[in-house]
Formats: structure tokens, C-alpha cells, sequence
């Protein structure tokens, strides 16, 4: 009896676990530290080429990779992507200057100035993520949401490019479409003939480099908690719509460029055959003119 009572008297009181390790204060994330202190700040995407060396280009502290972002010096963020895009986030003009100049020496092909994206970043940790206005609104201006927020402004501006693009193309074939239409001939000069097929046959290969702008940003895959701003953006880009659109455009011209090169295929081959059938009626002149002279 006396035994029970004092077992039940016991009172344990383990003692607090001193493994190296369990008490330690974790420093947050790399990725989770702001690249920008400031509360607001502008966004400009512009396409500078049609095809950009990133990894050439010297003289820049790198913050990250996938995409490639950058560090301009005073404040100013720049993310480089090879399909001729760049996206500047709290830069100045003397910034802009140097990276254009860098770029200049590693990039092939003409860019664009009259389609660039504007906006302005607000950061509030108790706002929800996403474009409101004119504005895009995000919790922390850490390197994850600001190369997620340069993905979706560069596709937009790319689509923008390549828009106007096939629309200039479209006024070059319209012409040549009507000739056909009219008497089956072109008025237009051999040369200038070759030059707007060359230009709709770079179409395919245009479409061909656009295939990357529905696909989900490599960083979603490791950071899943940022595919809703994703969504947001894109929806408020259009981007899904704009690139069926510009699909369709870009497959009518690469057909236009077929049809023009095999209607001209036919009018050589034609031509050909009018000067084989001159030079045997030529040939069958001269040998009934030397049978009868003799």
C-alpha cells in the first residue's frame, strides 16, 4: 500500500533537450531578403534584340540565375533573358546607358523601343499579390517575385514585338495576294518579291522561338506558393490569348510564303518550258531550211 502511494506522489519533470541545433536562430532565406529596400519603384521591360549572350555579358554583379538577374550599382535591378528581352527595376537613366552598351557587343539582330511594358511595383506585406491598376502589388520585393514579375512583363513585350512584326507582314502580302487575284502575275520586282517571301518564311522560325511563352517559369516548380501571382499577371497580360492569336497569324503567313514560293516555282518552270519548246521550233526551222537549200 505504501509502495502505491508513493508511485503516485512521483512527478516527473523531464529536462529541456540541449542538442546542438534545436535552439538556433535560422536566418532567413537568401531568396527571402529584399533586392529592393524601397516601398515603390518602376518597371520597364523593353526588347533590345532578337537574340541576346547573356552569359558574355561582364561587368554586372549576378543576384541569380533562370532567369539571369542582375545588379546595375545604385539601387537598380536588371533581368537579362536571351530571346532579347530585358526587364530594369529601379534603375536610372546613367544604368540604363551602361546595360544597353554591354548588351550592344553580345546581341544579334534589331529590337524594338515602341512596345516596351511600363508599371510601378508597390510593396505591401498586407496586400493581396497581383496587378491592381496600373500598378503590380507584391509582399516583399525578395528576387523569386521580382524575376517572376520580369517573366511575364518580357513575354508581354516579346508578343508585342512579334505582333507588330507579323502585322507589318501582313501589308506586305496583302499586294502580292491581290495581284494573284487580279491576273495571276506580280507587279512587283524579282527582289522585292524574294524579300517579303524571306521575311514571311522567317515567320516559322519566329514562331518556332515563341514557343516558350506558355510555359510555367522554371522557379514555380520549387517555389509553388508564387503560382497565384503568376496566374494574375498572366491573366491580366493576356498572355494565353495573345499567343493563340499570334499563333494562328504567323502559321497563315508561313502559308502565304509557301504558296508565293511554289507560284513562282510554277512561272519558272513555265518560262522554261516556253524556252525549250522556242529552241526546238527554232532547231526544226533550221533543219527544214538546210534540207530544202540543198
Amino acid at each position: 500500500m505504501d509502495s502505491q502511494t508513493e508511485r503516485k506522489q512521483i512527478h516527473w519533470n523531464p529536462r529541456p533537450r540541449s542538442r546542438q541545433g534545436l535552439h538556433l536562430k535560422t536566418e532567413k532565406l537568401p531568396h527571402q531578403r529584399p533586392v529592393i529596400t524601397r516601398l515603390q519603384f518602376g518597371a520597364h521591360a523593353i526588347m533590345v534584340a532578337e537574340r541576346i549572350d547573356v552569359k558574355a555579358i561582364s561587368g554586372f554583379e549576378v543576384i541569380a540565375k533562370s532567369p539571369t538577374m542582375i545588379k546595375l550599382g545604385e539601387g537598380g535591378i536588371a533581368v537579362i533573358f536571351r530571346y532579347g528581352a530585358i526587364v530594369l527595376f529601379n534603375h536610372s537613366a546613367d544604368e540604363k546607358a551602361r546595360l544597353l552598351q554591354a548588351i550592344g557587343m553580345h546581341s544579334s539582330g534589331f529590337g524594338e523601343f515602341g512596345g516596351d511594358e511600363v508599371t510601378v511595383v508597390d510593396v505591401d506585406p498586407n496586400e493581396q499579390e497581383g496587378p491592381s491598376g496600373q500598378t503590380i502589388k507584391i509582399k516583399n520585393a525578395d528576387r523569386l517575385r521580382l524575376q517572376l514579375i520580369a517573366e511575364v512583363m518580357a513575354k508581354a513585350t516579346m508578343l508585342s514585338f512579334q505582333e507588330r512584326q507579323a502585322a507589318r507582314d501582313f501589308d506586305r502580302s496583302e499586294p502580292l495576294a491581290r495581284d494573284l487575284a487580279e491576273d495571276g502575275k506580280f507587279s512587283a520586282k524579282p527582289s522585292e518579291l524574294l524579300k517579303a517571301v524571306g521575311s514571311m518564311l522567317l515567320a516559322e522560325s519566329r514562331l518556332n522561338g515563341r514557343a516558350g511563352v506558355l510555359d510555367r517559369p522554371d522557379l514555380l516548380w520549387d517555389n509553388p506558393s508564387l503560382s497565384g501571382l503568376y496566374a494574375r499577371l498572366e491573366g491580366d497580360y493576356e498572355l494565353e490569348d495573345r499567343a493563340i492569336t499570334l499563333d494562328r497569324k504567323l502559321t497563315t503567313l508561313s502559308h502565304t510564303a509557301e504558296t508565293l514560293v511554289e507560284t513562282m516555282r510554277y512561272h519558272s518552270s513555265h518560262r522554261l518550258e516556253i524556252a525549250i519548246l522556242l529552241l526546238i521550233f527554232v532547231e526544226l526551222c533550221l533543219a527544214v531550211y538546210g534540207h530544202f537549200s540543198h
